[in-house]
């Protein structure tokens, strides 16, 4: 077992050595001096509070994403909808603020809109995600493929709305809505920065989802993935598992949709979900589904992307798309280790004791339990 571990922590060095080299080949391809590259990522990221308040506005939205969707990716329910959902979350906070705010005459209470534009926005969300959790059930449709789908059925509605109903009245280059109420939008938590009071709900679903990992319900989805007739008897059917791990990945994608017009934007953009929806994917599998290695690798993206912006500065040939790139490779480092990390288990179950399976009875009533459900 010792050795196991030996070789696990010499694959995860050798990825990281190699996520160096290839970023420093990279630089080097760019015509500029590794090392006023990496000085440039660094002061891209810590030379001002500004730079550290950008950081902090990019590992919001990805962190609440790749944190709601542990539940889902636990129980081997792998979706890749959060971008839709994201954008429609953001549709309904918009429209609800907006709706909420006309109600009362543009005098609306900040404390009010945000609630509204939460609630909404969740709601969103959450009705986007079960869509898809309802054809897996009903019709096996694999969930990969429908929330992919789902992604550009968004992507149009939210075309089709800020052309029609929730279109600015003024002339400008792209689509967009009015802006929201003064109100509405979240106040800044670093002065003089763009970081929001979002930042607290990341700390606040980290610390839920660290306790919900000790319970049983975490148990019974570990088990689901893995061994489904089990989880049967454990209580754990597959019609609930897949609802309610993917109500919660789209509650939180349609929360995110809320964040980033009221914190970043302060109106709906064409542009509103960013790729952070894919970003979340990736972060969490990075961060191995532990919500504290989540919200490090969510700082680790927002950091590459803003650092990026300064190497691009200090070097002035490289461009801030390299760090697209690193992610790349590091996400392929991480398939690398992930799927060497379950060779030890399909080595180790031919030799497990056989266990007699339960009588037939009981499995065939919970199956028709399940379909039924």
């Amino acid at each position: 077992m010792r050795a196991l571990d030996r070789q696990r922590w010499v694959l995860t060095g050798a990825v990281v050595v190699s996520i160096i080299l290839i970023a420093g080949a990279l630089i080097v391809f760019a015509g500029a001096d590794p090392l006023l590259g990496l000085q440039g990522l660094v002061e891209g990221v810590s030379s001002s509070p500004y730079r550290i308040g950008e950081v902090l506005v990019g590992a919001v939205p990805i962190g609440i994403v790749a944190l709601t969707l542990i539940p889902a990716l636990r129980a081997g329910v792998f979706s890749v909808g959060a971008e839709g959902q994201i954008v429609v979350g953001a549709i309904f906070a918009t429209a609800a603020v907006f709706a909420v705010n006309r109600m009362l005459d543009g005098g609306a209470p900040a404390l009010l809109l945000w609630v509204a534009g939460f609630v909404a926005g969740a709601l969103g969300g959450g009705l986007m995600a079960l869509l898809p959790a309802f054809l897996a059930v009903r019709w096996r449709v694999n969930e990969i493929l429908s929330t992919l789908l789902l992604n550009y059925l968004a992507a149009g509605f939210l075309g089709w709305t800020l052309r029609t109903w929730l279109a600015t009245e003024a002339e400008t280059a792209t689509p967009q809505s009015d802006e929201l109420p003064e109100a509405a939008s979240l106040p800044s938590l670093i002065p003089g920065t763009r970081a929001h009071w979002g930042i607290l709900l990341v700390v606040v679903l980290a610390v839920v989802f660290l306790v919900w990992q000790r319970s049983a319900a975490s148990t019974r989805l570990s088990v689901f993935a893995s061994r489904p007739k089990l989880a049967l008897r454990l209580g754990a059917t597959r019609s609930r598992t897949v609802y309610s791990t993917m109500l919660v990945s789209g509650l939180g994608a349609g929360v995110v949709g809320w964040i980033q017009v009221a914190g970043v934007n302060d109106r709906l953009l064409s542009s509103v979900s960013g790729g952070v929806g894919f970003s979340g994917i990736a972060v969490a599998l990075l961060g191995a589904l532990a919500p504290i290695g989540i919200v490090a690798a969510a700082l680790f993206f927002s950091a590459l992307t803003a650092g990026a912006v300064g190497m691009q500065s200090a070097t002035g040939t490289v461009p801030s798309s390299i760090a697209e790139v690193i992610k790349g490779v590091l996400l392929m480092g991480v398939a690398c280790i992930a799927a060497y990390q379950r060779r030890p288990a399909a080595v180790v179950a031919p030799t497990e004791p056989v266990v007699a399976d339960a009588p037939a009875e009981p499995v065939a009533t919970a199956e028709a339990e399940e379909a039924r459900a």
